[in-house]
This record gives structure tokens, C-alpha cells and sequence, in this order.
């Protein structure tokens, strides 16, 4: 697989985390940091009280379980069967959304996308925001986080295989710009591979 085939990488990503959703979702059960925290925070001061948000590649759930522990409605969505069954033997429905390919529904106060966007190649993202900003009602709010930086690869490990895509702030800003997303806040996270960038959008 290469860089050509996008759907195929995307694909391959979403076995590996059918095969590492248990060990994912145990080592991300912790506290939030506190950028993540105020993240989600200015979602939820956003969106009101009862909001209904979308969250795609929900994974184990755990941002899930924050925003309806302060009142919003979410809908839990993710592809990987693996995460499906995690969060099913918590006790939560997930449906299966395809952010690729399937209509996200709406109109949504909120939609979170948080460590999705990298996993989708460079070609197909324009196409995954202009769908998602059509999925948020006029005034609506985009939580969302990429990888910063240039170039794309593919990860490996025991478990699988995962495209990476990174982007540069400004190249991001212009493609949510374009579809008529305005960031209103951003959030930097130094991570170990790599540098995180968090954003609060508005729909105009």
C-alpha cells in the first residue's frame, strides 16, 4: 500500500485499532490533561446544556462520557468494530458511521473529531470537512485535533498498521476556512511522536 491508495490505508488503520481497541482503551483510561480538559469545555460552553453532538472515531469513549456527565447529548459513533465492542461492554451504543463515505447526519450543535483526521489521506480530508460542516447547524461547533507538520507515513506495530497525515497550521486553517469553518481557538499538545493541534470552529 502507498500514499495513492488512501482507502486502503485508512482501511488497514482501522484493523489495527480492531486489534489493539482493549490495550488502546486501557492505557487511555487516566485523566485528561488540562488542555484537553478546557478543550472540551469550551465544546460544552459552546454547544448550551441538552446540545446534541456528533462524535466520530469515539474509541474507547472516555471523551464521550465527560460531555454527557455535563448534560450534552452524544451520539457515539466509530468504525472499528474493536471500539464498538469496548464501549458496548460498558454499557453504551455506538453506531457505525463512516466519516469517509457516510452522511453524518445533522443538523448537530457540536461535532468532535479528535484523532481522526490524520488516519484520512491528505486528498480525501478536504472532501471529510466540507461533510462534517454540512453536518453542523449554522453556529455550530467543530472540536477537532490533527498531527502538526509536513508529510504523511505509515506507522507499525505489533498490532497493525496506521496512516499518519500531518498538516501545518496555516494549510489546516485555509481547509476549514474554505468549507466555512472559523477557528475561534486553538490548543498545541507536544506529544511523543509528534505535535498535537486542538481547534474550536464555528460554522459561519
Amino acid at each position: 500500500m502507498t500514499a495513492s491508495d488512501p482507502l486502503a490505508l485508512n482501511r488497514a488503520t482501522i484493523a489495527g485499532y480492531d486489534a489493539s481497541a482493549a490495550s488502546y482503551a486501557a492505557e487511555t483510561d487516566h485523566a485528561p490533561t488540562a488542555d484537553h480538559r478546557e478543550a472540551l469545555n469550551a465544546l460544552i460552553a459552546s454547544v448550551g446544556p441538552a446540545g446534541r453532538v456528533l462524535e466520530v472515531g469515539s474509541g474507547p469513549g472516555w471523551d464521550a462520557d465527560r460531555l454527557e456527565a455535563a448534560g450534552l447529548n452524544v451520539r457515539r459513533t466509530d468504525l472499528s468494530e474493536g471500539f464498538i465492542a469496548v464501549q458496548q461492554e460498558r454499557g453504551h451504543t455506538v453506531h457505525r458511521l463512516d466519516l469517509i463515505a457516510d452522511d453524518p447526519g445533522g443538523p448537530w450543535d457540536g461535532l468532535v473529531a479528535l484523532y481522526v483526521i490524520q488516519h484520512i489521506g491528505r486528498a480525501l480530508v478536504d472532501g471529510v470537512i466540507g461533510r462534517i460542516a454540512q453536518a453542523l447547524r449554522p453556529g455550530g461547533t467543530l472540536l477537532m485535533s490533527y498531527q502538526e507538520g509536513e508529510g504523511e507515513h505509515v506507522s507499525v506495530d505489533a498490532e497493525g498498521s496506521y496512516q499518519v497525515v500531518r498538516w501545518r497550521e496555516a494549510e489546516m486553517a485555509d481547509c476549514l476556512a474554505r468549507n466555512g469553518l472559523v477557528i475561534e481557538k486553538s490548543w498545541l499538545f507536544h506529544g511523543r511522536e509528534a505535535d498535537w493541534i486542538t481547534v474550536i470552529a464555528r460554522r459561519s
